[in-house]
């Protein structure tokens, strides 16, 4: 696995890797990872290579990896792993090493195509949006096109390649979500979450959880509280994240005079989370840019209906009138209208709760796992690697400190990680 996301760095990309990865190690299978340094990563991490990195002052959160690096201090190694399957789950520095050695040494190239970049091109402010798009569509297809087969979340991202011209096979498969247990999700760690949040027993509880940034459109979502409070006074809303426009967004909740009524409790971590989405009533995801919609995931997992605007991906795996709604994208009215449904109609909100739970088993780590491992199986059918003779001894893995020792001597001074003194991005989605 090869990817410029990874643990602690916390997004979409990270948890779809992470979740993948656990699974398959759970079911026996061997797993490498390829990532950026980071300064707060663990001390030990057990089959994880980490390449020395810096930090971009365009998104500090994010350490990139030195370019050329990672392959100079692969190249010597890499045939010793004998892999069957290479896996990007980027496509610039660390997911293009990982391509080029995987075609220079006749490996299946499987990608995960995550996000849609295009969206994102306000985190590159040296370069005119309309450059970076044009440069994503002549890059994109150029490094799709050379992978043996290719993963989408959603149809949204099937087609986005589809649009820029990828002709490569394709095939859909959402990011597994656990199923947490019952106990999680009733009596006193109900209570408890709804304390953390400051929000009484009996309260209507509105929730978002993802990253305070415009392509969230979590601004737009403060209008269709407007609406939701003239009809339901005491109505609470609670964003759990952090971002760039957390600061204008508690400015605006002031101006609208609903600090009272509004919680910004900041990140919350995963595992902490299931009983936040149990003691919510509705889950409101504003998005239209998303590939998948993880938080709607994790929200049925957990039994909370959710309301989704009809963009990206996030809907696709929404039913609705039957575990969510979807309404059209920028109608604030009809938005508000499906959550005062939810909260006034309680025997609609329980039907919901049950239906959202029986349909998040459709979508676990598990099924995740076995349909990558068809993926993988299918890949190399495509792409048989070239046969060799037979070692001595299979290696079981690389010599990290070998390569660890080989970059030294490569890079000299080179920096090995981001700065300690930036923070680690800790919000649970992108």
């Amino acid at each position: 696995m090869f990817s410029e996301s990874f643990s602690p760095v916390r997004n979409g990309v990270t948890i779809s890797l992470l979740t993948l990865t656990q699974e398959l190690r759970a079911q026996g299978h061997y797993v490498c990872i390829f990532a950026p340094a980071h300064s707060q990563q663990p001390p030990e991490e057990p089959d994880v290579m980490r390449f020395p990195s810096f930090v971009s002052i365009f998104n500090r959160g994010y350490p990139l990896a030195y370019p050329f690096w990672p392959r100079i201090v692969l190249s010597s190694q890499f045939a010793d792993l004998r892999l069957d399957i290479v896996h990007t789950h980027t496509p610039f520095v660390l997911g293009l090493t990982g391509a080029r050695l995987a075609l220079s040494h006749h490996v299946p190239l499987v990608s995960t195509f995550h996000t849609l970049y295009w969206q994102y091109a306000h985190y590159m402010p040296f370069l005119p949006e309309g450059v970076t798009n044009t440069l994503l569509d002549l890059y994109l297809p150029w490094y799709y096109n050379h992978c043996t087969c290719i993963i989408c979340p959603s149809k949204v991202t099937e087609n986005a390649l589809r649009s820029i011209g990828v002709n490569r096979p394709i095939t859909i498969i959402p990011t597994g979500i656990p199923l947490p247990p019952e106990s999680q999700l009733q009596g006193e760690v109900v209570q408890r979450a709804r304390q953390r949040l400051e929000v009484p027993e009996g309260t209507p509880l509105l929730l978002y959880v993802g990253r305070l940034a415009p392509e969230k459109n979590v601004m737009w979502l403060l209008e269709v509280f407007q609406h939701v409070h003239a009809a339901c006074p005491n109505a609470m809303l609670a964003f759990v994240g952090e971002g760039p426009l957390e600061t204008a967004l508690v400015e605006q909740v002031q101006a609208l005079g609903f600090s009272e009524f509004v919680r910004f409790p900041g990140p919350i971590p995963r595992n902490e989370l299931d009983a936040i989405y149990a003691a919510a009533d509705v889950f409101c995801f504003p998005s239209t840019t998303e590939t998948q919609g993880l938080v709607v995931g994790e929200a049925r997992a957990a039994g909370l209906p959710c309301v989704v605007v009809n963009a990206g991906g996030a809907p696709e795996t929404v039913r609705d009138g039957e575990d969510g709604f979807i309404v059209p994208v920028g109608d604030a009215e009809a938005f508000a209208d499906r959550v005062l449904r939810l909260l006034t109609d309680k025997a609609l909100a329980e039907r919901m709760r049950r239906a959202a739970r029986r349909n998040a088993e459709r979508y676990t780590p598990a099924q995740m796992a076995q349909r990558v491992l068809e993926v993988y199986a299918e890949a190399r059918k495509l792409s048989p690697p070239p046969r060799l003779p037979e070692p001595e001894a299979m290696p079981h893995g690389p010599d990290w400190e070998a390569q660890e020792a080989l970059y030294e001597d490569a890079s000299g001074e080179a920096s090995t990680e981001p700065s300690k003194e930036e923070p680690a991005d800790t919000s649970p989605h992108p």
